[in-house]
């Protein structure tokens, strides 16, 4: 792997303020366009892939432990279901707006401010005493997750080069998915062996590190566009949510409407068939993603979506069904690994799909608004879930999960 040390900016080519000014404010840059070389790997790429992995592994340590510390303060299972849905729809309303003022601010601001922001509700939880207040702070928590992911994933695209777009999107989520593969086992960790503050502790000194290197990224300038094409961008602009956002991210939400219900119910429906270590399914399903990713992302760059999204909606249809008959661990791994396959295809492409199929001016709204279609998938995944496996159970839970990707499979056909 070859590292390139991006150049020195030049006093006043960079986006980033002088000393002493105001982080929101930008001054006139000269455009720093990742396509004049298709190298992927500069060492700004890396530090932002290093800023998102650590945000999300203080982010995967409290998926586990949160329903053991609102026990601990005396809430009940459903209190457990709202919290964690505070913190979805909280990200969900904000990355519309927040992707908009990353196009018009500039990238840096948001992001180092959001990360602050995120380092200061972490470290609000050492504060909790009662489920109420940590329902509002998980309110405040969600608003600081959606800038934070929404600036690095618009920073992200920015620093690669058109040509390897699906490329370069699937290694920034490959941090993501190594965050996954270990976060929560982390955090169950740190909790059994020592204690939630420990565990907040920790967070909150993730959360700095990403922010002390955030501070050292170059980050490019939003490209300039001439004033006599300034009506034509406007029109694109505007047509973001129905060109290059909207059938994309819809289709996101279709996806992850499926991982909504696996995320909260699949524990209980191993523990109902009587399959042991059904945590390992979660850790099959990471390390999947992980090796499925950079395949396809190169895949993507070459052909396009045409292959990667409906073999991954394939894989992802096969796994669904088989888990409606699983009662071994063998099957559940299995499951695991088609799941892991298809999620690892279709995530990043739709990702980069998106951003192909949107204006250059509109990177961070329509980053903003395909993140958004990913949580509230999730939102509505899990509660929907619930009701299915109330009134069917759980073959008819993961059945009806897979009937929800038909209408990825018609968008797809229809916009290809």
């Amino acid at each position: 792997m070859e590292i390139r040390a991006s150049p020195l900016p030049t006093p006043g080519t960079d986006e980033m303020p002088s000393k002493g000014g105001n982080p929101m404010q930008t001054n006139p840059a000269t455009e720093v366009d990742p396509d004049a070389s298709s190298e992927l790997w500069s060492r700004n790429f890396i530090l932002i892939c290093l800023t998102n992995f650590l945000v999300f592994v203080s982010f995967q340590i409290f998926v586990p432990t949160l329903p053991l510390y609102v026990d601990r303060l005396g809430g009940s299972e459903s209190a457990v279901g709202v919290i964690v849905g505070a913190f979805t729809l909280s990200a969900v309303v904000i990355r519309p707006w927040l992707g908009r003022m990353v196009d018009t601010h500039g990238r840096r601001g948001i992001y180092l401010v959001g990360l602050l922001f995120f380092f200061a509700t972490t470290l609000a939880y050492f504060s909790m005493t009662t489920v109420f207040l940590l329902f509002i702070l998980r309110v405040l928590h969600g608003f600081s997750w959606g800038a934070v992911t929404t600036a690095a994933s618009t920073i992200a695209t920015d620093l690669i080069p058109d040509r390897r777009r699906g490329e370069g999107m699937g290694y920034y989520g490959l941090f993501t998915n190594l965050a996954v593969a270990f976060g929560p086992a982390l955090g169950l960790w740190v909790v059994e062996r020592y204690s939630f503050p420990v565990l907040f502790a920790g967070a909150a000194g993730l959360v700095f590190a990403a922010w002390a290197t955030a501070v050292t990224i170059q980050y490019p300038a939003p490209r300039r566009v001439p004033a006599e094409e300034e009506s034509r961008r406007d029109r694109m602009t505007a047509g973001v949510l129905t060109k290059g956002t909207l059938a994309t991210s819809a289709m996101g939400l279709c996806v992850t409407f499926t991982l909504g219900g696996i995320v909260a119910y699949l524990p209980l429906f191993a523990q109902e068939r009587g399959i042991p270590h059904a945590g390992w399914f979660f850790t099959v399903f990471a390390v999947t993603m992980v090796a499925i990713r950079p395949w396809a992302g190169k895949l993507f760059d070459r052909q396009g979506p045409r292959l990667t999204i409906p073999c991954g909606l394939i894989s992802l249809t096969l796994s669904l069904a088989l888990l409606s008959v699983t009662d071994s661990l063998s099957a559940l791994l299995t499951a695991a690994a088609l799941y892991g396959t298809g999620f690892g295809a279709v995530h990043p492409s739709l990702q980069a799909w998106t951003i192909q199929r949107s204006p250059s001016s509109a990177k961070g709204r329509a980053n903003g608004i395909f993140f958004a279609s990913f949580d509230l998938g999730l939102g509505i995944g899990s509660i929907l879930s619930g009701l299915v496996v109330e009134q069917a159970g759980f073959p008819a839970m993961f059945l009806t999960a897979a009937t929800s990707l038909v209408p990825a499979y018609i968008l797809f056909l229809r916009i290809k």
